[in-house]
């Protein structure tokens, strides 16, 4: 086994893209730059960053409804995907959704009164930086 030690690498095509190919036969290839998380955060039910990457500060606009503010820009809702799941309880659920390019609102729901609730939110950001 090889190890292969830098401080950079940079790909060649338009988006410096690198691609790793991996398996027997080269049949799985990952591209790096799509592949990872370009922010996350453990928010609490205040918007409070109780751990972040990429997140400079959360905003409690009122009942189960947060925003957050990448230090990142991302290029479009289309090539953003946000994961989001509620940390308080098994029955909320909500959308985390694009709301510029350098910030994302989170919903929270109870799902049996369909109501906004507080509550803390892990959130992924994945897709094409700005």
């Amino acid at each position: 086994m090889s190890t292969l030690r830098t401080n950079a690498l940079e790909g060649v095509d338009a988006k410096n893209s690198i691609t790793i190919v991996a398996g027997a036969g080269n049949v799985t290839t990952t591209n790096v730059q799509s592949g990872i998380a370009k922010a996350w955060v453990h928010g609490s039910a205040s918007a409070g960053l109780t751990g972040s990457f990429a997140i400079s500060s959360g905003v409690d606009n009122g009942t189960g409804d947060y925003s957050y503010n990448l230090t990142n820009s991302v290029e479009s809702d289309e090539n953003s995907v946000f994961v989001m799941s509620p940390r308080s309880s098994s029955d909320r659920a909500g959308p985390a959704i694009l709301s510029s390019t350098s910030q994302f609102t989170v919903h929270v729901f109870d799902i049996s009164s369909e109501s906004l609730v507080d509550s803390g939110v892990n959130v992924t950001v994945h897709g094409d930086l700005a």
